[in-house]
């Protein structure tokens, strides 16, 4: 994905995301990808109690007319999507809305997956919560993270 992708995609989140939140959702990601003639446009969203297509249609409906005016392109195929429950975190900005959520982390120099609950989030680090215990990691220090809802049964 080139710069003005990325460029837009800030663009979008940062115009659709209190609309959004207004409706009761998180947006999670926000991406784009260049299309004959316009551009695609992904849309993750999240709410606690889940996500259905009706909330995935209403959304887009209410997006779609922002998101060609900013994107400035005629032709915008918009698709909006819930996270699913072993999505892969790719921002840390995730953290915060999958908080109370199973999570597992791979950490760097380790081989073995740390699994927990998502307790809470700094704007550098998190805290996972096992049983009885407790261990935060600093975002640097996580080479991957994914939702994990087995852990949400524990």
């Amino acid at each position: 994905m080139g710069m003005a992708e990325n460029g837009l995609d800030s663009l979008i989140l940062a115009d659709c995301e209190a609309v959004v939140r207004g409706m009761g959702f998180e947006i999670v990601e926000a991406r784009t990808l260049r299309a004959k003639g316009g551009i695609q446009a992904y849309i993750v969203i999240y709410a606690e109690r889940g996500v259905s297509l009706e909330d995935c249609g209403a959304v887009l409906k209410t997006l779609r007319p922002r998101i060609q005016m900013i994107s400035g392109k005629g032709e915008v195929h918009i698709e909006v999507s819930s996270p699913g429950t072993d999505r892969l975190i790719k921002a840390p900005r995730e953290y915060r809305i999958f908080c109370g959520r199973g999570l597992r982390i791979l950490a760097e120099g380790s081989n073995e997956w740390t699994a927990g609950i998502l307790a809470d989030t700094t704007p550098d680090s998190l805290t996972l919560r096992s049983g009885g215990e407790v261990k935060t990691f600093a975002f640097s220090d996580i080479r991957k993270a994914k939702l994990d809802h087995t852990q949400e049964d524990v």
